[in-house]
């Protein structure tokens, strides 16, 4: 299966190139040396096009843009046209550094620089920076450490005064841990996110100095960190290091003091933990440039003045069309083709602009199959990155569901589990399974939080911490009501109030949600469950834009009849509600169709008793 996920991958990745978003007028800036990644598209006619997405600042770039730009010689392209079809292969990371070629490097340029833009060596070398001086001590280039996980792998390079095209050494990039993060290696009270390096050396001199003439010279220093590509590289690169600026109790943005800048800093402050998080507005145009003038006592004081992050709700009607504009044109998420029916039901699928979905089903129905098997076809088709919250099942235990499916192998039904694990390391799976794991470049395709803490607030916390730090808007609750009905009314409509706070903010829920037992009917037959049998609070089911209700006579003695399902949509806010379809599982191979499709007639309906009216309950 290919991953046609988003609209700027689904031709062949080629490779890894600076971004070419400063280039373009109405694109934000970037500066990433090599977190462009571009696609090839082939025509009928043999020839091709390309189109890139920057996996550092998250802009896309169309046809036009590619071939004009700066990488387009590169591609063979000349005058907007391909004018040469270049074999492409992809392009290998960088290695990172080793130890002695950083001592190395250190020891033939050194950290002197003669106080560079106002900065004292001594600033400088605490964290590692590098000057290359010529004949006359002016300085020619300078050198900033990259490292991941504390470990230095590389340095970017500038070239006086502002010139990172040729600038690399070792590996780098938005994957980086955070300039200077590696100086602080346990959490404290403050902690200064600025917008590059030079500017996180001023800020940490004019904070330490500021220490030291307040008689505070034993005090810790303030940390002061710093995205590596860019400001438009750092809320994703700020995300990446979430745990890291989680261990400081405050946590302030004081990005340039320009559109830019602000505009970033919102969404940097959008991703941190919303109690700890404040902006700091400069009074001059950068830390570096405050320290050139002179104002430190000023920087300081904007340092302590920074106010907390609160998002404004206020809209104008006169800027409502656009909104509009973007709910209507927002991606949708599909259903898999089993579930076509239910598609053309809902319009086209789930609309990334956020929902809450509740899949309702008695116990043993069916519905963790049912869920696996829609986040399998996510997994390859969801324009978003799914998120499991799983509350009963363990992250092998769902891993090993959903290689099953993409292997078409049900490795529970091995009787000998030696015989699982030699069909895993079989060399002949490992490109499908890591098809399965990761996309083509290397990214996850799901992510799994492990929840069984039975606390509501850590419950919102590790999910927040998801939303915030993997860019997760597709959430699934595995299952909700088990966990929320023993913590009392209240706090299940506190957690669906918070569920609908953030479904403004895009994100789409899907709760799997557990019935109360089914009562016999007059004449003592179970009657199906309805979306009224959901267990707990009823504001689950009101609170809902679509409310899936499937059902199975699993004790058939038919097997055709007993592992069919009966999905029926009382809810489904702008599509077509009612009984939807008829789905067949096939146990081999955990395969799910659509019950008419794929016997077409070969086979009677299985029965499906209708609901009766007093069992829809009223319409919300």
């Amino acid at each position: 299966m290919t991953n046609k996920n988003k609209e700027y991958d689904s031709g062949h990745f080629i490779g890894h190139y600076p971004c070419i978003a400063d280039e373009i007028e109405h694109k934000d800036g970037c500066g990433s040396s090599d977190a462009l990644a571009i696609y090839e598209h082939d025509k009928e006619d043999g020839t091709v096009w390309y189109d890139a997405k920057c996996y550092s600042c998250g802009q896309l770039f169309n046809k036009e843009e590619v071939h004009n730009s700066s990488v387009a010689i590169e591609l063979g392209i000349k005058e907007g046209k391909v004018v040469e079809n270049k074999k492409f292969k992809r392009k290998p990371k960088s290695p990172p550094l080793n130890m002695n070629q950083v001592k190395s490097l250190i020891k033939s340029i050194g950290y002197k620089s003669n106080d560079y833009r106002g900065i004292k060596d001594e600033y400088s070398k605490f964290y590692g920076h590098l000057t290359k001086l010529d004949g006359k001590g002016k300085v020619l280039s300078r050198y900033y450490p990259e490292t991941e996980e504390g470990k230095v792998v590389g340095y970017k390079c500038r070239n006086h005064p502002k010139d990172f095209r040729y600038g690399k050494l070792g590996r780098t990039g938005n994957r980086s841990d955070l300039s200077g993060q590696v100086k602080f290696k346990s959490g404290d009270k403050y902690l200064l996110i600025v917008g590059g390096e030079e500017d996180k050396v001023a800020a940490f001199q004019m904070l330490r100095e500021s220490q030291i003439q307040r008689g505070q010279k034993d005090y810790g220093p303030i940390a002061v960190v710093s995205p590596t590509s860019g400001e438009g590289s750092a809320p994703k690169q700020v995300a990446a290091q979430y745990d890291f600026c989680d261990m400081f109790d405050i946590i302030i943005v004081g990005l340039d003091n320009d559109e830019a800048g602000q505009a970033a800093a919102k969404e940097v402050a959008k991703i941190l933990p919303s109690e700890k998080v404040r902006i700091a507005k400069w009074s001059g145009k950068d830390p570096n440039k405050m320290l050139l003038d002179g104002k430190e006592k000023q920087f300081v004081r904007d340092f302590y003045g920074a106010k907390e992050f609160v998002p404004t709700d206020i809209k104008h009607s006169s800027d409502a069309l656009e909104e509009v504009k973007d709910f209507l044109l927002s991606p949708k998420v599909p259903l898999p083709p089993y579930l076509h029916r239910l598609q053309e039901a809902t319009r086209g699928g789930i609309k990334t602009s956020g929902a809450i979905i509740n899949l309702i089903g008695d116990t043993s129905i069916g519905k963790s199959l049912f869920t696996d098997s829609l986040l399998y076809y996510w997994f390859f088709e969801s324009p978003i990155v799914p998120t499991i919250i799983s509350l009963e099942r363990t992250t092998g235990e769902l891993t090993a569901d959903f290689i099953s499916m993409h292997l078409k192998k049900n490795l529970a039904w091995f009787k000998n589990g030696e015989d699982a694990i030699s069909l895993l390391e079989d060399p002949k799976n490992e490109a499908t399974i890591q098809d399965l794991l990761v996309n083509d470049i290397g990214e996850d395709r799901y992510h799994v939080l492990d929840e069984r803490s039975g606390d509501m607030k850590t419950l919102i916390a590790v999910t927040e911490r998801a939303i915030k730090q993997y860019g997760s808007r597709m959430i699934i609750f595995d299952p909700l009501t088990d966990f929320l009905r023993s913590l009392g009314t209240e706090a299940q409509e506190e957690f669906m109030m918070w569920e609908k706070r953030k479904k403004k903010d895009g994100v789409i829920f899907f709760n799997v949600l557990h019935t109360r037992k089914p009562m016999p009917d007059k004449d003592g037959k179970i009657r199906p469950v309805t979306e009224y049998d959901a267990l707990g609070s009823g504001t689950f089911v009101q609170s809902s834009d679509m409310n899936w209700v499937i059902n199975r006579d699993k004790m058939s003695k038919d097997p055709i009849v007993r592992n069919t399902t009966r999905l029926d949509a009382p809810k489904i806010r702008g599509g077509s509600t009612g009984h939807i379809c008829d789905i067949y599982y096939e146990g081999e191979t955990r395969t799910l169709h659509d019950f008419e499709d794929h016997f077409q007639g070969e086979v009677s309906e299985p029965v499906q008793e209708p609901l009766d009216d007093e069992l829809q309950g009223p319409k919300f």
